[in-house]
Formats: structure tokens, sequence, C-alpha cells
């Protein structure tokens, strides 16, 4: 940068030769607020987001395959030809069962979501033998009438591993004393934590073999589960199962069977970052209030300048460089701020959440590059923008009449 140019520049952010300007730190810190306040939300908004995600295919698998009339019985069959299928890492049928749970020691019934699951597909499917917080999923392999259940489930019915649980469920049996609840009687052989209130406050699985003999499914099952070696490719994999299997079948992926949810998060996250991009357009206000005062304490030296052969386009090269330098500064001010705010938030968890209501235990934070370069980028534009009237006005100034103005 030319040093005439520079020194002009900087020259002017100082009211007095030993006092730095007010106005110019408030323009400063107003960037700063709006650019720190956009981070931080982003980071919030993006974590929840991921944070939900991962805990939704914690316990859940990318894709589930159901029979549009309710009766799959040709299970093995489909299993054994999507098992073939490109980027498809685990297949596992299952049977599922609305029931209330009892524990041994207690006489509250819970609702809950039973599910018969294939304990040595399940690993390739879901996460949940991972997330075991008490017991072993081999010994839940070696015994058919255990079960796994969530861990806020478990609390909430008294029970621990070795203890027993009694499951009620809709379907009805006929008994000379007339209709009656299917009940069972299961060994509890592990308790999990995937994160997911959905899954640790209801989910249990158990043998599917067993789940089916005690309920009367026979040979059908509800549906079939499907991992992917990779998210990226659920589309073409959805669409190459839907295509095998025809009409008939639902085939339906984790965005879709959550779509409320991710669209909602989706809106607020742009509504929240159009919100808060006023706070930066406000302090761009300010920056141009700055520089058209700037403007006008400084007019009988931009006077001078011009009649000494200064161009205009040096004039407006001076100011647009001030709201640069206000707009770069403030930015990188805030983005240090919002970014130490966001790492600290996340690494010690410093806002909890209730679960029953957010889903998951804490506020996540999740920073992302992107999301930093759009937000600075933005802002210095903005800051820049608003200094171009000032640019203008100061360029355009009347050398004569200035100059009888002040000398007068």
């Amino acid at each position: 940068m030319n040093p005439l140019l520079k020194w002009l520049t900087l020259r002017s952010f100082r009211i007095k030769r030993e006092y730095p300007s007010l106005a110019f730190a408030i323009a400063v810190i107003g960037v700063a607020v709006g650019v720190s306040a956009l981070i931080i939300v982003n980071a919030v908004m993006t974590g929840f987001q991921s944070a939900i995600k991962s805990r939704l295919l914690s316990g859940n698998a990318d894709i589930v395959v159901m029979k549009r009339d309710g009766a799959f019985y040709n299970h093995s069959y489909v299993e054994s030809k999507l098992s073939k299928f490109k980027h498809i890492a685990g297949v596992e049928s299952f049977v599922y069962v609305p029931v209330m749970v009892i524990g041994s020691s207690s006489s509250t019934a819970v609702s809950a979501s039973l599910r018969g699951c294939e304990p040595d597909k399940e690993p390739a499917v879901t996460d949940i033998p991972k997330r075991l917080l008490l017991g072993r999923w081999s010994e839940f392999e070696s015994n058919e009438n255990g079960v796994v259940l969530g861990r806020l489930l478990a609390e909430e019915v008294g029970v621990t591993v070795g203890d027993t649980i009694t499951v009620l469920s809709p379907f009805e049996v006929k008994t000379p004393f007339g209709l009656f609840p299917k009940t069972a009687r299961f060994t509890v052989s592990g308790i999990f934590e995937v994160g997911m209130y959905q899954f640790d406050s209801s989910l249990i699985l158990a043998h599917m073999k067993t789940v089916k003999r005690k309920f009367g499914f026979g040979d059908a099952v509800t549906g079939i589960m499907v991992k992917l070696t990779g998210i990226e490719h659920l589309d073409s994999v959805k669409k190459k199962i839907q295509d095998f299997l025809g009409d008939d079948f639902m085939v339906q992926d984790w965005i879709s069977l959550n779509k409320n949810l991710f669209s909602a998060l989706k809106l607020e996250k742009l509504a929240m970052f159009f919100i808060l991009t006023l706070i930066v357009i406000v302090a761009s206000f300010n920056i141009s209030s700055l520089l058209m005062m700037n403007a006008n304490s400084k007019s009988r030296d931009i006077a001078i300048l011009k009649a000494m052969g200064m161009k205009d386009s040096v004039i407006v090269k001076i100011f647009l460089l001030r709201g640069l330098l206000i707009g770069g500064l403030g930015t990188l001010i805030g983005e240090v701020i919002g970014v130490a705010v966001a790492v600290a938030g996340e690494k010690y968890k410093l806002i909890s959440l209730p679960q029953d209501v957010y889903y998951i235990d804490h506020l996540p934070f999740l920073l992302t590059p992107f999301d930093c370069v759009l937000i600075g980028v933005t802002a210095v534009l903005l800051a820049t923008m608003a200094s171009v009237y000032p640019a203008k006005k100061a360029s355009k100034m009347n050398i004569v009449e200035v100059l009888r103005r002040e000398g007068g």
C-alpha cells in the first residue's frame, strides 16, 4: 500500500494525537458483537443438527424397508439380495412390538418399544452393541431369553443386569376368562446409552426368534434395516432398492423418517443467520455515520488535498479503506471471541439441556470453516459497502465552498 494512502487512512481515526477515537472503538465493537453472535449461534445450530443426526444413526439404520400391506414374509430372500448391493455394509431383519414394561421389583408399567433383532447382525447395522454401559453383547447373543434396554428405561422400571422384566403387548390371547394381552418375561443381559432420549428411554432389544415365538409373528417380520458404508450414498442406494423391490415396498431413509425435525432445524438456522446479520447491518450504519462525521470534520483537509491535485478516486479509496479497516478489525475480534466461546462451550459442556425436551443432554457447538469464512466475508463486505456513500460525498466536496467557509 502507498505510504501516503496508509497514513491518511489511519490519521483521521484520532480526535487528538494522544487519544484514540472513541467512535472508532464503538464501530469496531459493534461489528465484533455481530460477528461473534453469528458464529456462536451458527455453531449451536450446526452442532445441534449434527448431534441429533449422530444419535439417530447410533440407534437406527440408514434405510428401513417395509411391505406396504404389513406382511413381510420373503425377508430372507430380500436380505440376501440387498447384502450384495454396492455401498451396503449391513442388513438385518427386525420385528417391532409396542409394549408396556414392568420391572421385577416394581409394579409401575412403562411404555416401550420391543424390537426383535438378530444379535449377530446388529453390530453391522447400529452402534448399540458398542454403547453398552452394563453387560456384554456376547452374553446377550448366547441368551435367547435375554434383552438389552436403554439406561433411562432401566432406571424408570428399576432393573439392572440379571433382573427380570415382564412385557405386555397389545396382541390379545383367548383364555377361558376372556381376552387378555400377551405377556412375556425376559432377563436383562445389558443396558445401553446412545445419548438419544428416544432410544435410551424406550427401546428394548430381544432375539427376533424369541419375540416371534412369544408374540405369534410366525414367519413374518416388520421390515429390514440397511446400513451404508457412507451417508453420501444414501440417495443412490435408496433408489436402487426401490427399483429392485417395486411399489409394494416402502423404502425410507433416516432423513425422511425425521423430515419435520430436520426441516425445522434447517429453517431455524437460516432464520437465525438473517436475524443476527441485522446486528452487523446496524454496526455498518454506525460505520457510515462515523465516516460521514469524519468527512465533515476533515473537510478543510480534504479540500486542501484536492487543491494540491489529489484525485477524487484517491479520496474514495481512503474512505473505503477506513470502512474496510473497521470491518476487518471488528470481524477479526468477533471471530476470535466466537470461536473461543464455541470451543469452550463444547469442551466443557457449559449448558445442560433436559433430554426429554431436546433429545440431547447438553447444548452442542460445532464450528465449520465454511460458516466462519461466510460470516467474516459478509461482515467485511457490509462494512465496506457502508463506507461507499461517505466516500463519494467526500470526493465530490466543493473546494472553493469549503475553503471559503473554513477560512471565514
